[in-house]
């Protein structure tokens, strides 16, 4: 079964059963009954696939629906004539101000003013409520991050905390409960490296004053240096890692517990600094005794010995071969992904769904996992899913913390911060504590917005003249407006506005309609957004938000307006605030109120 359909089947007393329905349901709705009445006349009963979106271009009106052309294949119909009868079934009065027929077959919907106007009101109401769904009990681990100890934090694990943090957050809103997790590699072959190399270095005589961000640069540099002197020296780092695995108490092993803390306290401000705290954590040293108990049971004879060793053969599942156990009898990653499997859902019995976030390449590798897993317990059928994200490249480049040619997580995020640093001075004088707080919101929301506007297998570009960026599409042109429209709100000296009970919308160019049209759609948008696990698709709709507002803006005076339309346009813009505020909010990106 698809996640998404899996994610929509318990997704109850959201926006949609609200006394104001979504326009969007009530024509699903009346378009269902009226295929249901079709087939009732044949006495048969088809599937028939369709969509109401919303329109394109505003002058093909709200909403469009392609239901004539999705039955014109099953009925053998032209699909202009059945466009015809279903309009003339579609009796909503109170809703629809106009409905078109358009060639081939298409039905446009425009929804009546007041609908838009009421959907206003819901904001203002609701709040950072707005577009939420009520809380089902279901609980969903994501895990994501997972950043190895003993090496550098890498621009990859910078892309993955940061998804990591949206699909929590979107899942969240569907009212899902959700248990943000992180596991990370501190046992096997890298950690040996490390440890050698630090052991070959020295430490330096002030190494514990030094602050958390150069230490991990040292033990960084530490394993690019065991890994290019690995083969002149393999025997050694063989046994440090034995030694590690075998709990040996020695030099070598209680260094590496000394390592593995310095990398835990680094990982800790990164992901602090990125707003990702986790509810849970797991680890590879927690997992590998009970991954090589798996592996030695295994009374479904799902492994094999091949040359020592012991492997999955994904040949017979049309997978790939993967090993669960060298043959040294240490049990590898995959044995110990396994494990992990099995740990979490030993910790919540009641676990409805696990995600797990990682890089792209390793889709074929989950895909052996999850079907081991499938056939070592039926439990994890439909429960555990796999989602894949591309990298961030540098200068169109994948990097690797191996070679050490690679720009650091941590240099990302100072480049960022100090190239919107250089910005916000261009906007204004602001003293040195202000400008450090903004210009840290700034960056990191450039920095978010960049990465989540890509679809989740799409690679993504560094480039931070871009992504820090007031002007286009990027992350600081959407919090601009935000702070553009509190700005206004906060001249106005009103302590809370309430929309008219009668409005009076000014003419101007339609431009307060196009910005209630646009607010109504927000909740469909993380909706879909959600079940699709699709970060982009709200970033797409924020910045048309941002847009119309600033279209909004240039052409309708706000604080000068008659007090009719000064009411209005004021409700508009705390309607605006709060949606860009709340849309924000799920991507991670936090919000300021002066820029």
């Amino acid at each position: 079964m698809e996640l998404s359909e899996i994610l929509k089947n318990n997704i109850i007393g959201n926006f949609l059963d609200k006394a104001n329905f979504s326009a969007k349901e009530i024509l699903e709705t009346k378009i269902s009954e009226s295929i249901k009445e079709y087939f009732s006349r044949q006495k048969t009963e088809k599937e028939v696939d369709f969509t109401v979106e919303n329109s394109t271009e505003e002058s093909h009106g709200d909403y469009a629906t392609n239901v004539a052309m999705a039955l014109a294949g099953v009925l053998k119909k032209n699909p202009l004539k059945i466009a015809r009868e279903i309009v003339e079934k579609i009796d909503l009065p109170d809703l629809l101000e106009k409905v078109e027929i358009a060639t081939p077959g298409f039905i446009n919907f425009t929804i009546k003013q007041n609908y838009f106007e009421s959907e206003l009101k819901n904001i203002l109401a609701e709040k950072e409520n707005y577009g939420r769904f009520k809380e089902n009990n279901k609980k969903i681990m994501v895990e994501f991050g997972q950043p190895n100890t003993h090496k550098a934090f890498t621009v990859g694990h910078i892309k993955g905390a940061i998804s990591g943090l949206a699909v929590c957050k979107l899942i969240e809103n569907l009212g899902y409960k959700v248990i943000k997790t992180n596991y990370y590699g501190d046992i096997g072959m890298h950690t040996a490296k490390c440890t050698w190399g630090v052991m070959q270095k020295g430490l330096p005589d002030n190494f514990k004053s030094w602050n958390k961000h150069k230490k991990m640069d040292f033990i960084a540099d530490a394993y690019v240096y065991a890994s290019d002197n690995f083969d002149t020296n393999e025997k050694a780092i063989k046994q440090i890692n034995q030694d590690i695995y075998d709990g040996v108490k020695n030099e070598a092993t209680d260094l590496y517990e000394k390592i593995k803390e310095w990398s835990l306290e680094h990982q800790t401000i990164i992901f602090s600094d990125l707003g990702v705290v986790y509810d849970k954590q797991y680890s590879e040293s927690q997992v590998f005794a009970e991954a090589k108990k798996i592996i030695d049971k295994d009374e479904k004879g799902i492994f094999k010995k091949s040359q020592g060793a012991i492997v999955y053969d994904g040949e017979k599942d049309g997978l790939a071969t993967w090993v669960m156990q060298t043959s040294e009898e240490n049990p590898t990653y995959s044995a110990k992904d396994i494990a992990l499997g099995f740990q979490k859902f030993e910790d919540y019995p009641d676990l409805y769904l696990n995600l797990t976030l990682t890089a792209i390449e390793q889709e074929n590798y989950f895909r052996a996992i999850i079907k081991i897993l499938e056939r070592l317990d039926n439990k994890f059928k439909n429960k555990y899913f796999h989602l894949s994200f591309g990298w961030l490249l540098m200068d169109g480049k994948k990097t690797s913390s191996r070679s050490g040619k690679n720009i650091k997580g941590t240099d990302i995020l100072e480049e960022s911060l100090r190239i919107a640093k250089t910005k916000i001075v261009e906007l204004k004088d602001y003293d040195e504590s202000k400008r450090e707080k903004i210009a840290r919101v700034v960056s990191l929301a450039g920095l978010k917005f960049l990465i989540l506007s890509h679809e989740f297998n799409k690679n993504v570009n560094y480039d931070p003249e871009r992504f820090v960026n007031f002007e286009g599409y990027s992350g600081p042109y959407i919090l601009y407006a935000y702070v553009r429209a509190k700005t206004i709100l906060k001249k106005s000296q009103l302590r809370e506005i309430q929309p008219p009970e009668v409005s009076k919308v000014g003419s101007r160019g339609g431009f307060e309609k196009s910005l209630l049209k646009w607010l109504a759609h927000y909740p469909q948008v993380t909706y879909r957004a959600g079940v699709e696990v699709a970060p982009h698709l709200l970033c797409v709709y924020l910045f048309e938000l941002a847009q119309r507002f600033n279209s909004f803006y240039a052409h309708c005076p706000v604080l000068d307006a008659s007090d009719r339309e000064k009411e209005f346009r004021l409700a508009i813009t705390e309607g605006v605030a709060q949606v860009l505020k709340n849309g924000l909010g799920l991507l991670g990106i936090e919000t300021i109120e002066e820029m």
